[in-house]
Parts: C-alpha cells; sequence; structure tokens
C-alpha cells in the first residue's frame, strides 16, 4: 500500500452518498447505525439512534464522552481482531466493528443502544448525568424510559449486521486505494494489457444495484419478525458472500461452481423477496463444474429476468438456468441457457445487441449488453449470446463459450 496515500475514509468514501445509504439501511433493519472515524468522530449522520442518545449528543460534553467512548471501543476490538459488544459509558448495550484494510484501522460501524435485563434501566443514573452533561433531568429519565429492552440474541444479530456492513465500507475503500495507487504507476501500460477486456467487468463488478440491495435487507428485516433468528442470520450471510463476491472478485474467469455457489446466493435472497412467485431450477453437467467462465455471466443475466422479465409476475413464475456441453459449432462447447417465462422481449429491442454503440440502452440491462461484449473479446466472433424470445410468452438466453480449464 502506497505509504504516501492519506488513509481517511473523508479520502475514500462519498460522505452525502453513503451517509444517504446508511440512513436507508439503518431505517430497514431498524438498528442504530453511525460510521466514525478512527478518533471515534462520526464520519456518517446518526441513523436511527435512540432519544436518549440522541439527547446525550446535544451537550457538548455528553457528545465528547459518546466519540471518546467509541473510540476506546474501536481500540479495543482492534487489539482483539474482531467485533465487539460492550457497555457505552453511560451503561447501554452497545457494538463496535472495525473497518480495517490491509491491518489499517480506517474507522468502524457502532450502534445497539439497548438493555439486556430491565433492572439495568434502574442503575442509569439520570442525576449524575444531568450534572456532568448540563442536560435536565426529566428529559433524561422519560428517554431512559423509551430504552428498548431486547435478548441477548437480539444483540448478536446487530453484530452480524455491523460486522457485515463495515466489511462492505472496507472493501469499497480498498477498491478505491488501488485505484489512487493505479492513478500513480504506468497506467497508460496497464490499459494496453487489461483495459480491452477488463473494464467492462470491472464496471459491471462496480455496479451495486441500490434497489436490489434495499429490497434485499428489507426481506431481512421482514423475515426477522415473521420467523426467528436463525433465517435472518442466514440470508444476512447470503447477502453479505453475495457483496463480497461482486466487489472482492479478482479473477477473471471462475470456475462455473465458484458462479454457480454465488447465484445461488443471490436466488436465496430473491426467494425471501418473491416466495413461491418465482421458482428457479437449476441444471449443471457435473463433467463441467471446474470450467472457467467470465467472472459475473450469470447472475446480471438472472437478474434481467426478475427485473424486466417478471417484473409483473404475480404467481407461476419460472426461471430455469441449464449448463451443459453442446457441439454446436463442430467443437467442444459450453452452451448456457437461461429461460424464464416473462414479458418476452421485442424484435427490435433484439436488434440492439448486435451493435456496441447501444451498449448502455436499458431495454437491455447492463449485464446483457456487457456479457456479449466480453464474451466475444475474450473468445471470438463466434461466440456469445443469442436470444429467442416471444412477447408475453417466455425468453431464451444462449451463451456459447468454449470449455476452459485455465
Amino acid at each position: 500500500m502506497n505509504p504516501e496515500f492519506d488513509l481517511l475514509l473523508e479520502n475514500l468514501i462519498d460522505f452525502d452518498e453513503f451517509s444517504k445509504i446508511q440512513s436507508e439501511l439503518s431505517s430497514i433493519v431498524s438498528f442504530s447505525l453511525v460510521t466514525v472515524n478512527t478518533d471515534g468522530k462520526p464520519f456518517s449522520s446518526l441513523s436511527n439512534f435512540s432519544t436518549f442518545c440522541q439527547l446525550i449528543r446535544t451537550s457538548e460534553a455528553g457528545r465528547q464522552a459518546c466519540i471518546s467512548c467509541d473510540y476506546y471501543a474501536l481500540k479495543h476490538s482492534l487489539e482483539i481482531g474482531h467485533s465487539i459488544v460492550y457497555d457505552c459509558h453511560c451503561g447501554l448495550r452497545d457494538c463496535a466493528a472495525p473497518i480495517i484494510v490491509n491491518d489499517v484501522l480506517l474507522g468502524g460501524v457502532l450502534g445497539g443502544q439497548v438493555l439486556i435485563h430491565e433492572q439495568n434501566r434502574a442503575l442509569i443514573d439520570t442525576e449524575k448525568l444531568a450534572n456532568k452533561f448540563h442536560l435536565c433531568k426529566e428529559d433524561l429519565d422519560r428517554t431512559v424510559a423509551e430504552i428498548p429492552v431486547v435478548a441477548e440474541d437480539y444483540i448478536q444479530t446487530c453484530l452480524k449486521f455491523y460486522s457485515f456492513f463495515a466489511e462492505y465500507i472496507a472493501e469499497k475503500s480498498y477498491k478505491t486505494i488501488i485505484q489512487q495507487q493505479l492513478n500513480h504507476e504506468t497506467i497508460e501500460r496497464i490499459r494496453q494489457q487489461q483495459i480491452a477486456s477488463a473494464q467492462t467487468l470491472k464496471r459491471i463488478q462496480a455496479q451495486m444495484n441500490p434497489h436490489f440491495l434495499f429490497n434485499a435487507l428489507n426481506s431481512i428485516a421482514r423475515t426477522a419478525l415473521l420467523d426467528g433468528s436463525e433465517e435472518t442470520e442466514q440470508l444476512i450471510y447470503d447477502l453479505s458472500n453475495y457483496l463480497r463476491y461482486t466487489i472482492k472478485n479478482t479473477s477473471d474467469t471462475p470456475t462455473i461452481e465458484e458462479e454457480l455457489n454465488n447465484l445461488n446466493h443471490y436466488l436465496n435472497i430473491q426467494k425471501a423477496r418473491f416466495g413461491d412467485k418465482i421458482i428457479c431450477h437449476i441444471h449443471a453437467d457435473d463433467s463441467i463444474r471446474d470450467c472457467r467462465i467470465p467472472s459475473m455471466t450469470l447472475q446480471p443475466l438472472v437478474e434481467n429476468s426478475f427485473i424486466h422479465g417478471l417484473k409483473d409476475c404475480m404467481a407461476n413464475g419460472i426461471i430455469k438456468i441449464d449448463i451443459s456441453k453442446t457441439n454446436k459449432n463442430n467443437k467442444n462447447d459450453i452452451l448456457i441457457q437461461i429461460y424464464d417465462n416473462g414479458c418476452g422481449i421485442s424484435e427490435d429491442i433484439i436488434e440492439l445487441l448486435e451493435t456496441e454503440e447501444n451498449i448502455d440502452n436499458p431495454a437491455f440491462g447492463l449485464g446483457l449488453m456487457n456479457t456479449q461484449t466480453r464474451i466475444k473479446k475474450l473468445y471470438g466472433p463466434e461466440y456469445g449470446i443469442t436470444i429467442d424470445s416471444k412477447v408475453y410468452t417466455y425468453t431464451k438466453i444462449d451463451i456459447l463459450l468454449p470449455v476452459t480449464y485455465r
């Protein structure tokens, strides 16, 4: 890592955009949430904070005490190497998840602001806090009465979410750092060697569809209310693994098995959202699961089926993914077929696939057009995507690829 680069969250993350995302995520999962720098000072807005914690921070002395408490919590979490649950300076149960990139602490994600036992409420000395922070004791008594009492399992679920969000910020920061370093190196040589085949891939990987992210977390929140923490925990794992794969995956050609694993994380989240309205069937020949294909080939095309083909589906939606060998071009190739019984694609839209100048046309979706371009650049004009579709009936996408193991 370049020692000259100033490793501050302020230099790595766009404040306004990040605060908006954090606020929306916090409201969906109903957890308090703040992102701070290495000094414990908030980098983001204070999302979903309890009325008690908001009141404490209206006092300059109270705000400084909270910042100091957050700082020492992050310092301790860095020392032991993982996220922690701790008691804040006012006696509330909180969580701290460090944001670490290459063993360097950039900040942390904190939240919680709850009590584990009802008797702990009486241990909060509001008279002492009122004198210390120059606040009204009656206001403190009122807000203390509003602090929720939760089970220990709730705190552990909070901790998993904060840890996931801290990892997400770390991945985004790492990508920014790498890009900054590349700007100081021989960018023209890198562009000549890699940009032709890799730029479009990076574009796809960098695109995090906020609608999918928020819908996924909304499904997690609903599941937490309707079911137990076990299914919620699995959904968080699925989303975390999906995000990690799309952001961190550095292999231009992962195996089909790896692509299918990522696709399954995506489908598990969509199942929580759509239930039995849309059923997915996957079949892949065992003999080709170790073959390598361009990264992020499957998920963006399956996502097209969800957001374009089946966007108005109320029931009986079907998506089929079949991966097998074929001798279509008198060669030993791979044929990937993705079928949905959705609204279909008109012929004039399908014709756009033949020209790269329409690569950003929203009628297709970025994933389909970019996948076509990447495949032809990597393997030649005889490979790529063909579409068979009937409006209001179905769409079938065929992806022809060579068999490669390296």
